[in-house]
């Protein structure tokens, strides 16, 4: 079989496989475990240097809204580095050219539609109680810390399509930097990158759910993180948190 065959169409074997690869990413993408700090700034100091970059100092951190409170008017002269950008797409050009390929799209959706509207709405409530918490503090949140800010949950999805595309079609790819894309996405949470400094959130501590997938818990948080930042949600829509501490009546 050619490659232009392998992109265009999937045989029925390779089908049934697109619920398993979308499985295992979804598991990562809402994993709660706290992250090895150790193995995490080896990782991203590993990234650094194969990308050219000195090595940076590591700092950790239990949530974003922890992360934010420190990213201020500091932070505003630092080098940014684009590690994002730089870890993507470790299919090699030539595949990546044929990633447009109609058909090629159709199949990979389903791959990787569950789990992006999962990490969407997490990042998405994650959003308003982050803005809600700061403006109760009078704290601004600087631009540059969404532009250099990797959420590793939104590169999940498309881990998931890689896997597949590498694992199950055999496609051409570069192991460093798929390597590299996957210690990231599997060991760390939200990073702040820059030449010298590398910020790293850990994971939620609690992620809840209603039977529909959508982001929710009864009178009590939805997401909440090891410092105590909390988010409340009720079938998807965030709730300030007097409200969620409330139980809802259906």
């Amino acid at each position: 079989m050619s490659l232009n065959e392998i992109i265009t169409k999937l045989t029925p074997e390779q089908k049934a496989l697109i619920p398993v690869y979308r499985e295992k990413w979804r598991k990562i993408a809402l994993s709660t475990e706290r992250i090895d700090r150790e193995k995490a700034a080896e990782m991203l100091k590993d990234a650094y240097a194969w990308f050219g970059e000195k090595e940076p100092e590591v700092l950790f951190f239990d949530s974003p809204y922890a992360a934010i409170r420190e990213l201020d008017d500091r932070y505003l002269d630092l080098k940014r580095f684009s590690l994002r950008t730089d870890i993507r797409h470790p299919l090699l050009k030539y595949e990546n050219k044929q990633r447009h390929n109609s058909t090629q799209v159709q199949e990979r959706t389903p791959l990787e539609q569950e789990i992006l509207q999962l990490v969407l709405e997490i990042r998405n409530n994650l959003y308003v109680q982050l803005e809600e918490e700061l403006d109760r503090e009078n704290i601004d949140i600087p631009d540059e810390c969404f532009v250099n800010c990797i959420q590793l949950d939104l590169l999940n999805p498309e881990c998931s399509f890689y896997d597949f595309c590498i694992s199950v079609l055999n496609r051409a790819y570069n192991p460093k930097k798929w390597q590299i894309l996957q210690d990231i996405v599997m060991n760390c949470g939200w990073i702040f990158e820059y030449v010298n400094i590398c910020v790293v959130c850990d994971r939620p501590t609690k992620l809840s759910f209603d039977n529909q997938n959508r982001l929710h818990a009864e009178a009590e948080p939805a997401i909440e993180y090891a410092d105590g930042f909390k988010v409340y949600a009720h079938h998807g829509v965030w709730l300030p948190e007097k409200y969620g501490k409330i139980p809802i009546q259906e």
